[in-house]
Protein backbone atom coordinates (compact mmCIF):
# COMPACT_ATOMS: atom_id res chain seq x y z
CA UNK A 1 0.00 0.00 0.00
CA UNK A 2 1.54 3.13 -1.20
CA UNK A 3 0.40 6.75 -1.60
CA UNK A 4 0.27 8.61 -4.96
CA UNK A 5 3.05 11.47 -5.91
CA UNK A 6 1.35 14.99 -5.38
CA UNK A 7 -0.81 16.20 -7.86
CA UNK A 8 0.85 18.58 -10.49
CA UNK A 9 -2.13 21.30 -9.98
CA UNK A 10 -1.23 23.48 -6.76
CA UNK A 11 -3.61 23.41 -4.04
CA UNK A 12 -5.13 26.63 -2.51
CA UNK A 13 -2.65 27.44 0.27
CA UNK A 14 -4.29 26.77 3.67
CA UNK A 15 -5.33 23.16 2.20
CA UNK A 16 -1.64 22.63 0.46
CA UNK A 17 -0.29 23.44 4.25
CA UNK A 18 -3.19 20.79 5.77
CA UNK A 19 -2.75 18.47 3.69
CA UNK A 20 1.09 18.13 4.05
CA UNK A 21 0.48 18.47 7.97
CA UNK A 22 -1.85 15.16 7.51
CA UNK A 23 1.13 14.03 5.34
CA UNK A 24 3.71 14.31 8.12
CA UNK A 25 1.91 13.34 11.04
CA UNK A 26 1.40 9.97 8.97
CA UNK A 27 4.97 9.77 8.12
CA UNK A 28 5.97 10.04 12.19
CA UNK A 29 3.96 7.05 12.60
CA UNK A 30 0.55 9.34 14.25
CA UNK A 31 -2.10 7.37 12.33
CA UNK A 32 -4.88 7.98 13.95
CA UNK A 33 -4.21 11.94 14.20
CA UNK A 34 -3.49 11.75 10.79
CA UNK A 35 -6.42 10.12 9.94
CA UNK A 36 -8.49 12.72 11.91
CA UNK A 37 -6.75 15.35 9.82
CA UNK A 38 -7.59 13.65 6.76
CA UNK A 39 -11.01 13.53 7.53
CA UNK A 40 -11.08 16.93 8.70
CA UNK A 41 -9.17 18.02 5.23
CA UNK A 42 -12.07 15.70 3.41
CA UNK A 43 -14.59 17.50 4.18
CA UNK A 44 -12.82 21.21 3.27
CA UNK A 45 -11.76 19.75 0.09
CA UNK A 46 -15.65 18.25 -1.31
CA UNK A 47 -16.38 22.09 0.47
CA UNK A 48 -14.29 23.85 -1.85
CA UNK A 49 -12.79 21.40 -4.95
CA UNK A 50 -15.41 19.30 -5.19
CA UNK A 51 -16.25 15.51 -4.15
CA UNK A 52 -14.51 14.47 -7.12
CA UNK A 53 -11.51 16.50 -7.46
CA UNK A 54 -8.35 14.77 -7.34
CA UNK A 55 -7.38 15.77 -4.24
CA UNK A 56 -10.98 14.86 -2.43
CA UNK A 57 -10.31 11.19 -4.04
CA UNK A 58 -6.52 10.84 -2.70
CA UNK A 59 -7.23 12.46 1.20
CA UNK A 60 -9.92 9.60 0.87
CA UNK A 61 -7.47 7.00 -0.26
CA UNK A 62 -4.81 8.09 2.37
CA UNK A 63 -7.59 8.04 5.03
CA UNK A 64 -8.05 4.47 3.98
CA UNK A 65 -4.08 3.65 4.70
CA UNK A 66 -4.17 6.02 8.19
CA UNK A 67 -7.12 3.21 8.90
CA UNK A 68 -5.19 0.21 7.86
CA UNK A 69 -1.96 1.21 9.51
CA UNK A 70 -4.39 1.15 12.85
CA UNK A 71 -5.55 -2.48 12.02
CA UNK A 72 -9.20 -1.19 11.48
CA UNK A 73 -9.18 -2.85 8.16
CA UNK A 74 -13.09 -2.79 7.74
CA UNK A 75 -12.87 1.25 7.97
CA UNK A 76 -10.15 1.09 5.97
CA UNK A 77 -11.74 -1.05 2.65
CA UNK A 78 -15.13 1.58 2.56
CA UNK A 79 -12.21 4.91 2.20
CA UNK A 80 -10.32 2.66 -0.35
CA UNK A 81 -13.65 1.72 -2.06
CA UNK A 82 -15.33 5.31 -2.02
CA UNK A 83 -12.46 6.66 -3.80
CA UNK A 84 -11.68 4.01 -6.50
CA UNK A 85 -15.43 4.55 -6.99
CA UNK A 86 -15.55 8.20 -7.89
CA UNK A 87 -11.76 7.44 -9.71
CA UNK A 88 -13.57 5.33 -12.15
CA UNK A 89 -16.02 7.37 -12.53
CA UNK A 90 -13.86 10.68 -12.98
CA UNK A 91 -10.49 9.45 -14.93
CA UNK A 92 -12.02 5.25 -16.18
CA UNK A 93 -11.01 2.29 -14.67
CA UNK A 94 -7.33 1.51 -16.38
CA UNK A 95 -6.07 5.31 -15.16
CA UNK A 96 -2.94 5.28 -13.00
CA UNK A 97 -4.70 6.74 -9.97
CA UNK A 98 -8.01 4.40 -10.42
CA UNK A 99 -5.55 1.47 -10.13
CA UNK A 100 -3.38 2.60 -7.41
CA UNK A 101 -6.76 3.06 -5.33
CA UNK A 102 -7.61 -0.63 -6.40
CA UNK A 103 -4.57 -2.07 -5.01
CA UNK A 104 -5.05 -0.33 -1.85
CA UNK A 105 -8.73 -1.61 -1.24
CA UNK A 106 -7.12 -5.14 -2.28
CA UNK A 107 -4.62 -4.97 0.65
CA UNK A 108 -7.34 -3.99 3.16
CA UNK A 109 -10.40 -6.67 2.13
CA UNK A 110 -7.57 -9.21 2.19
CA UNK A 111 -6.41 -8.08 5.47
CA UNK A 112 -10.29 -8.19 6.84
CA UNK A 113 -10.29 -11.85 5.55
CA UNK A 114 -12.80 -11.00 3.42
CA UNK A 115 -10.76 -13.41 0.62
CA UNK A 116 -13.51 -13.67 -2.37
CA UNK A 117 -13.56 -9.93 -3.00
CA UNK A 118 -10.26 -9.00 -2.12
CA UNK A 119 -8.84 -11.45 -4.35
CA UNK A 120 -11.24 -10.50 -7.20
CA UNK A 121 -10.31 -7.02 -6.89
CA UNK A 122 -6.35 -7.84 -6.99
CA UNK A 123 -6.18 -10.16 -10.28
CA UNK A 124 -8.61 -7.48 -11.65
CA UNK A 125 -6.03 -5.25 -10.59
CA UNK A 126 -2.88 -6.69 -11.95
CA UNK A 127 -4.80 -7.83 -15.35
CA UNK A 128 -4.90 -3.96 -15.96
CA UNK A 129 -2.03 -3.11 -14.36
CA UNK A 130 -0.12 -5.63 -17.22
CA UNK A 131 -2.45 -4.03 -20.16
CA UNK A 132 -1.63 -0.37 -19.08
CA UNK A 133 1.62 -0.56 -17.71
CA UNK A 134 3.29 -3.98 -18.98
CA UNK A 135 4.35 -7.05 -16.84
CA UNK A 136 7.60 -5.72 -15.51
CA UNK A 137 6.74 -2.61 -14.32
CA UNK A 138 6.94 -2.19 -10.66
CA UNK A 139 3.38 -1.31 -9.40
CA UNK A 140 2.25 -4.56 -11.68
CA UNK A 141 4.66 -6.76 -9.91
CA UNK A 142 3.74 -4.76 -6.37
CA UNK A 143 -0.30 -5.80 -6.83
CA UNK A 144 1.33 -9.56 -8.20
CA UNK A 145 2.90 -9.84 -4.88
CA UNK A 146 0.12 -8.57 -3.01
CA UNK A 147 -1.86 -10.91 -5.07
CA UNK A 148 0.55 -13.96 -3.93
CA UNK A 149 0.36 -13.01 -0.20
CA UNK A 150 -3.23 -13.15 -0.12
CA UNK A 151 -3.33 -16.09 -1.96
CA UNK A 152 -0.97 -17.72 0.52
CA UNK A 153 -3.30 -16.33 3.05
CA UNK A 154 -6.50 -17.55 1.83
CA UNK A 155 -4.65 -21.12 1.86
CA UNK A 156 -4.08 -21.79 -1.62
CA UNK A 157 -0.27 -21.96 -1.00
CA UNK A 158 0.56 -23.58 -4.64
CA UNK A 159 -0.87 -20.69 -6.53
CA UNK A 160 0.86 -18.19 -4.12
CA UNK A 161 4.81 -20.13 -4.75
CA UNK A 162 3.46 -20.03 -8.59
CA UNK A 163 2.97 -16.52 -8.72
CA UNK A 164 5.15 -14.91 -6.35
CA UNK A 165 8.22 -17.26 -8.23
CA UNK A 166 7.08 -15.69 -11.32
CA UNK A 167 7.03 -11.95 -10.08
CA UNK A 168 10.22 -12.32 -8.17
CA UNK A 169 11.86 -13.62 -12.19
CA UNK A 170 10.44 -10.85 -13.78
CA UNK A 171 11.33 -8.71 -10.89
CA UNK A 172 15.12 -9.82 -10.97
CA UNK A 173 15.77 -9.66 -14.20
CA UNK A 174 13.90 -6.48 -14.64
CA UNK A 175 15.49 -4.56 -11.24
CA UNK A 176 18.46 -6.69 -10.11
CA UNK A 177 18.99 -8.25 -7.18
CA UNK A 178 19.66 -5.79 -5.10
CA UNK A 179 16.49 -3.60 -6.06
CA UNK A 180 14.34 -3.69 -2.43
CA UNK A 181 11.01 -4.95 -4.61
CA UNK A 182 12.77 -7.74 -5.90
CA UNK A 183 14.21 -8.57 -2.22
CA UNK A 184 10.48 -8.12 -1.16
CA UNK A 185 9.06 -10.81 -3.20
CA UNK A 186 11.94 -12.98 -2.79
CA UNK A 187 11.17 -12.49 1.14
CA UNK A 188 7.74 -13.22 0.68
CA UNK A 189 8.28 -16.40 -1.72
CA UNK A 190 10.44 -17.91 1.21
CA UNK A 191 7.96 -17.58 3.56
CA UNK A 192 5.33 -18.70 1.55
CA UNK A 193 8.06 -22.01 0.47
CA UNK A 194 8.51 -22.76 4.25
CA UNK A 195 4.98 -22.77 5.77
CA UNK A 196 3.83 -25.19 2.60
CA UNK A 197 3.10 -28.58 2.62
CA UNK A 198 5.84 -30.67 1.05
CA UNK A 199 5.22 -32.63 -1.87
Amino acid sequence: MRFLSPKPTPLPDELDRKARGAMALFDAGHYYAAERAWAALLVECERELGAQHPESMATLDRMGSALFRQRRFEESAERHREAHRRAVEVLGPKHADTLQYAHNLGCALAMANRWAEGLEVLRSTVKLRRKTLGATHADTLDTTKTLGVSLFMAGDAQAAAELLQSAYRTAARTFGLDSPLVQDIGNNLGIVLRNSPRT
